[in-house]
């Protein structure tokens, strides 16, 4: 299935505990806007698979940006929630 913008996925950190979390499809490449990449303003993405995430942390800050980020269930990739 390909992730499409506004959907909730899982996202595994890089760094630390490598915790497990929450995140939501800020861009896929159906909704990236091109005029954005060629300004070099928002990076591109390398596949339909790829995705921008806003991953949600619990704290202050409440989440963080990731750009062009790949499926997989190794740190820094995305992966489907399971379904219960």
């Amino acid at each position: 299935m390909k992730p499409t913008t506004g959907r909730i996925v899982r996202y595994r950190g890089k760094q630390g505990l490598l915790a497990m979390r929450a995140a939501i499809v800020t861009a896929d490449v159906d909704t990236l806007d091109p005029r954005g990449v060629e300004a070099g303003e928002v990076p591109a993405l390398d596949s339909d698979q790829h995705v921008h995430l806003w991953v949600f942390t619990p704290g202050e800050k409440g989440g963080f940006a990731e750009f062009n980020v790949a499926p997989g269930d190794e740190p820094g990739q995305w992966s489907w929630p399971p379904r219960v």
